[in-house]
C-alpha cells in the first residue's frame, strides 16, 4: 500500500511539471520580448502578439483535441501533446523571421491544449474520490510554479543561451517530461469519442454554463490589470521597476500559496465555500486597487490579495465540473481550460486598450464588475449535498 501511494505521489508531481512546462512555454516570450524584438527589428510591444496567438490557439484547440482525440488513452495523449510542444518550440528557436516564429506558437498552442486538460483529468483518475481536490490542486501547482518562475526564468536564461537558446531549454524539459509520463505515470483510458451531441449535452447540463461564465470572468478580471502590470502600478501607485519586480514576485508567491490553500479547503469544506472564498476576497482584493492611497507597498499588498484569492478559483472549480458531469470529465476540463485562456485574452485585451484611454485610477471598475457578476453567475450553479461532493474516481 505504501509503495502504492509513492507511486501515485510521483505520478502526480510528473503530470505537475508537464503543466509547468505548458505554463512555462505561454509565458517565457513575455521574459524574451526584448531580444525577440531586437533581433527580428520590430517594436517590443509588438511580440504580445505572441502570447495572444497562444492563448487564443489554446481556447479553440482544447475543444477541438477533445473531439479528435478525446477517446485516446491519457498517456498517448500526453505523449502527442508534449511532442507538438516540443516540435514547436524547436521550430520557434529555428524561426528565421517574426511570422515564422508566430506560426510556431500556433504548434505550440496545440500542443499545450492536448496536455493541460488532460493532466487535471488523469490526476483526478488515479486516486479516490475523497483525495481528488488535493490530486487538481498537486497538477495545478505546476502552471501555478510557472507563473511565477516562468517569465523570470526565461529572464535570467535570455541573457545566457539568447532566446533561441531559452525555447531549446524548454524543448529539452518537454521532452524529459514526457519521458517521466512514460516511466511513472499509471496507463489511464481515455473517455467516449466526443461528437457535437456530447458538447450539446455537456453545455445543457445543469450549472455547466454559468459555471463556465464563472471561470470567463474570474480569470479575465485580475488580468486586465496583470496584463498591463508595469504601467498600472506605475501609474497607479508610483512603482518604480524595483518595487515592479517585487510586486510581480510577491503576485506569483501568492498565487502558489493561494493554490496550495484551495487543495487544503477544498478537501475539507468542498468546492462551493471555497469558489464563495475565492470570488469573495478577490472583489475585496480590487476594492483595494480603487481605495488604497498610492504608495508601491499598496501596490504590494493590493496585488498579492488579488492573486492569492485569484489562484483559489481553479481546483475547487475543476472539482465541481467533475462533479457536474462525472462521466465526460475530459470533456468538462477542456471546456474549462479553454474557456481560462479566452479568458486571458479578453482580460488582458480590455487592460491594453482602456489603460491608455481612460488611466490607471478607474481602470479597476471593470475587474470588479466581472467579479460582482461572477458571483451572481457562480450562485447560479447548483450547490451538492455533502454526499455528493466529489465524484467517482472510477474510469470514464
Amino acid at each position: 500500500m505504501q509503495r502504492s501511494v509513492v507511486e501515485m505521489r510521483a505520478a502526480l508531481l510528473v503530470l505537475a511539471l508537464a503543466y509547468f512546462v505548458v505554463g512555462t512555454s505561454a509565458l517565457a516570450v513575455v521574459g524574451l520580448s526584448l531580444p525577440i524584438s531586437q533581433t527580428f527589428h520590430i517594436p517590443p510591444d509588438r511580440t504580445g502578439l505572441l502570447v495572444t496567438a497562444f492563448a487564443l490557439t489554446f481556447a479553440a484547440s482544447a475543444l477541438l483535441a477533445q473531439s479528435f482525440f478525446g477517446h485516446w488513452p491519457r498517456k498517448l495523449l500526453l505523449h502527442t501533446g508534449l511532442g507538438l510542444l516540443t516540435v514547436g518550440l524547436i521550430a520557434g528557436a529555428l524561426a528565421p523571421t517574426f511570422t515564422a516564429l508566430l506560426l510556431s506558437r500556433l504548434m505550440v498552442a496545440i500542443g499545450a491544449a492536448m496536455i493541460g486538460p488532460v493532466v487535471s483529468a488523469t490526476a483526478s483518475q488515479l486516486v479516490a474520490p475523497h483525495h481528488q481536490a488535493q490530486a487538481l490542486a498537486t497538477v495545478f501547482a505546476g502552471f501555478s510554479v510557472s507563473s511565477v518562475l516562468g517569465v523570470p526564468l526565461a529572464s535570467v536564461l535570455g541573457p545566457t543561451l539568447g532566446w533561441r537558446g531559452t525555447l531549446l531549454a524548454l524543448a529539452v524539459m518537454a521532452a524529459v517530461s514526457a519521458m517521466l509520463i512514460h516511466r511513472l505515470v499509471p496507463h489511464v483510458l481515455g473517455g467516449s469519442r466526443v461528437t457535437l451531441t456530447l458538447y450539446r449535452r455537456a453545455l445543457t447540463t445543469s450549472g455547466v454554463r454559468p459555471a463556465l461564465l464563472t471561470t470567463l470572468l474570474q480569470i479575465g478580471a485580475p488580468m486586465v490589470v496583470y496584463g498591463v502590470a508595469a504601467s498600472y502600478l506605475a501609474q497607479r501607485f508610483g512603482s518604480t521597476p524595483p518595487w515592479i519586480s517585487v510586486t510581480l514576485l510577491g503576485f506569483g508567491l501568492a498565487g502558489i500559496t493561494g493554490n496550495t490553500l484551495a487543495g487544503l479547503l477544498t478537501t475539507r469544506y468542498g468546492f462551493t465555500p471555497t469558489l464563495i472564498t475565492s470570488l469573495s476576497g478577490g472583489t475585496l482584493a480590487v476594492l483595494a486597487l480603487l481605495l488604497l492611497p498610492e504608495t508601491p507597498l499598496n501596490g504590494v499588498v493590493a496585488f498579492a490579495a488579488l492573486s492569492l484569492f485569484a489562484q483559489m478559483f481553479q481546483t475547487p472549480q475543476q472539482a465541481r465540473l467533475i462533479h457536474l458531469n462525472p462521466t465526460e470529465r475530459g470533456l468538462m476540463l477542456a471546456l474549462n481550460a479553454s474557456v481560462v485562456y479566452l479568458g486571458i485574452s479578453v482580460g488582458s485585451g480590455f487592460g491594453s486598450t482602456l489603460l491608455p484611454q481612460i488611466g490607471a485610477q478607474p481602470l479597476a471598475w471593470l475587474p470588479l464588475a466581472m467579479l460582482l457578476i461572477a458571483l451572481v453567475a457562480n450562485a447560479a450553479v447548483p450547490v451538492p449535498s455533502a454526499s455528493t461532493a466529489f465524484p467517482s474516481a472510477s474510469r470514464e
